[in-house]
């Protein structure tokens, strides 16, 4: 993968954390690797290194158990885990997923719109 991708999709990430103020992180998976990502300063990490990954790999094998659906219900557009603690959000792309985490508070309905807005494609 070439460095100017991952610039790309760094920026893309750094555009989206600044849509509003909940969000804790953003990253872009694709081909189940996490490509690039971006968090908001001062937020912590609520996994280790361990299991933010196979998170990652979750979202992955998440994403893939969806499209058998595609057919009778039409493809997936994003998905929402609710924790006590925060919010995972998934966003499906033609070539992966846009993933964040919010707090537990967050207006996930007004992030996902200002997302969808922007058209993301990388």
């Amino acid at each position: 993968m070439s460095q100017d991708l991952i610039n790309s999709v760094k920026a893309t990430c750094s555009k989206i954390i600044q849509i509003d103020e909940d969000i804790r992180f953003v990253g872009r998976i694709k081909d189940r690797k996490l490509l690039s990502f971006v968090r908001r300063p001062g937020s912590k990490p609520l996994l280790n290194e361990e299991l933010s990954n196979l998170s990652h790999y979750q979202v992955s094998v998440k994403a893939n158990m969806e499209k058998m659906f595609d057919e009778a219900l039409g493809t997936t557009n994003w998905m929402i885990t609710s924790k006590d603690k925060v919010k995972l959000i998934t966003i499906f792309l033609d070539d992966g997923s846009l993933i964040l985490s919010t707090e537990p508070d967050a207006d996930h309905d007004g992030i996902i719109r200002e997302i969808q807005k922007m058209n993301v494609k990388l």
